[in-house]
C-alpha cells in the first residue's frame, strides 16, 4: 500500500474507457477474478439461472489462505488467454450486472474497521496497470462521481456485511472452520437459492426472530435473503 496514493471521495483522477481505445477488453484477460456474494446474486439473476447452475457452470471455489473462508472465482477461458467467460470483442456481455471490482475499476476500495469502531473507514486508490491507456484520456472524475456513475453503492454495502464475518472470524479463537461449517458458509453466502430452501424447510427464522414482512421478503427478495444469511452465519458460526 506504500506505493498507492489514498484518495478521498472528492479527490480527482483522469480516466476513460471506451471501444475506440487500443487496450479495450485487455483488462478482461489474464486475471484471477474473485466474486463476492452480491456479485453472484446479480450475475445469476441477470442470466436467469439458479445460483447452483451459475456456480457450477461459471465458477470454482477454494478456501482462502488468508481468511480461511470459502472464496469463489470465475472459471477463466484457458483457450483465450485466461479471459473472463463473459467478455466479447464488443465488450462485456453481462455489463448491467458486472462484478463490483469491474465496476469500480480503475479504483480500488480499501475498508478498515478497528475493534472499537461501529462503522467502517474507507479510502480509495487508483490502480494503474501498464497496459491501460485509459489514464491518457482527458476526462476527469472525482471518486464520488465515478462511483455514482458505476452504481456501486449497494455493492459496497453488501460487501461490508461480508466484512463483518471476516472480522468476527479474525477475532474468534477458531483458526479453521470445519468442512461442514465451510459448507454452511458457502450455502448461505453464495448458493442463495439452495439456502432459501433450507430457510423454509428448517424454519431458520424461528431461531433468529425477524419481523413478519421480512420473513415474507425472504421468499422473493434475494437481497433480503442474503442479509438474513449473513446474519445467520454470524450467529451460527461465531455466536
Amino acid at each position: 500500500m506504500k506505493n498507492f496514493q489514498k484518495l478521498a471521495l472528492d479527490d480527482t483522477f483522469k480516466f476513460s474507457c471506451h471501444p475506440d481505445i487500443n487496450c479495450f477488453n485487455r483488462c478482461c484477460g489474464d486475471l484471477n477474478q474473485f466474486l463476492t456474494p452480491y456479485d453472484i446474486l446479480r450475475l445469476k439473476n441477470g442470466l436467469k439461472l439458479s445460483s447452483g447452475e451459475f456456480l457450477k457452470r461459471y465458477t470454482t471455489h477454494h478456501i482462502g489462505p488468508g481468511s480461511g473462508l470459502p472464496v469463489v472465482t470465475f472459471k477463466m477461458l484457458e483457450s483465450n488467454n485466461m479471459s473472463c467467460p463473459f467478455v466479447s470483442k464488443a465488450g462485456c456481455t453481462v455489463y448491467p450486472d458486472r462484478p463490483g471490482s469491474c465496476r469500480i475499476y480503475p479504483l480500488g476500495r480499501i475498508v478498515q474497521r478497528k475493534p472499537d469502531q461501529a462503522t467502517c473507514e474507507e479510502f480509495h486508490i487508483v490502480i494503474k496497470e501498464p497496459h491501460c491507456l485509459g489514464f491518457t484520456e482527458s476526462k476527469e472524475w472525482t471518486v464520488r462521481a465515478w462511483k455514482q456513475s458505476q452504481e456501486v453503492s449497494l455493492y459496497d454495502e453488501m460487501n461490508d456485511l461480508l466484512m463483518d464475518i471476516i472480522s468476527l472470524k479474525n477475532r474468534s479463537r477458531t483458526r479453521r472452520l470445519t468442512q461442514s461449517e465451510n459448507e454452511l458458509f458457502y450455502l448461505a453466502c453464495y448458493d442463495l437459492d439452495r439456502f432459501r430452501n433450507l430457510v423454509f424447510e428448517k424454519r431458520l427464522w424461528e431461531a433468529h426472530p425477524v419481523e413478519e414482512e421480512i420473513m415474507k421478503a425472504l421468499e422473493e427478495d434475494d437481497v433480503a435473503l442474503m442479509r438474513f444469511g449473513i446474519e445467520w452465519i454470524k450467529g451460527r458460526l461465531f455466536g
